[in-house]
């Protein structure tokens, strides 16, 4: 009687408790890209029908990072990705959906830690001089995947934006692709904890107590 007892208030706290997948994203790592260069290059190919944008090792600061390690860090940010659709014209801003790749790496040539790194289907939108490039996987038609060697908080959802600054020249569209352009880059990235988080584990067994004796007299009144 005692085993069922306990093996009934333990399920009783893991529903409690709920599922182990926060549903809440959080930032897992923040860069800024190290000077004022144009580190970023979009590339118009053929007849203005696809583009390209990339970026190869550029020197950033890891600002802040979801992991036991003290910021700032120096790092080395890598970017391919390729228009998958056309573009559009939203008034004086353009859309357009693009797939690929990034890194964060403590090394050159995709070497050393790996910070942060992914694969992902989003867009990118804006004008002027500024456009920028999202994704968020519980979004449709979007996803994004990350791996890392020291961040572990990598759950649903997922989410990524890279913003591009001093875009020259400014956004328009090449027939139905977006320009060539270059500009700086600084990004910001969030997931969710897969773990339930201590304030929420702590307050299920705090009251523990009080459901295990009101079950044992109900228990003890029913034999009674």
């Amino acid at each position: 009687m005692i085993k069922k007892f306990m093996l009934g208030l333990g399920l009783v706290g893991l529903t409690l408790l709920g599922p182990a997948t926060s549903a809440r994203a959080e930032q897992i790592l923040a860069f800024g890209q190290i000077g004022n260069a144009q580190t970023i290059t979009a590339t118009a190919n053929g007849p203005g029908t696809q583009t390209t944008i990339s970026a190869t090792d550029v020197p950033i600061t890891i600002s802040g990072i979801q992991a036991p390690l003290l910021v700032p860090i120096n790092a080395f940010f890598t970017l391919n990705a390729t228009s998958s659709g056309p573009a559009v014209a939203l008034g004086g801003n353009v859309l357009q959906s693009y797939s690929g790749t990034f890194e964060i790496r403590g090394g050159t040539g995709l070497t050393g830690t790996n910070y942060l790194s992914g694969v992902f289907q989003d867009s990118v939108f804006g004008g002027g001089s500024s456009l920028g490039l999202t994704v968020a996987n519980n979004v449709s038609g979007e996803t994004v995947t990350f791996t890392s060697d020291v961040i572990t908080s990598l759950g649903d959802p997922r989410s990524i934006s890279l913003s591009f600054a001093s875009v020259t020249p400014p956004a328009h569209l090449d027939n139905v692709t977006i320009a060539s352009f270059t500009a700086s880059v600084s990004g910001t990235f969030g997931a969710a904890n897969a773990t339930p988080e201590p304030a929420a584990i702590a307050t299920v067994l705090s009251g523990l107590p009080v459901l295990a004796f009101g079950l044992y007299r109900r228990r003890r009144s029913k034999l009674s």
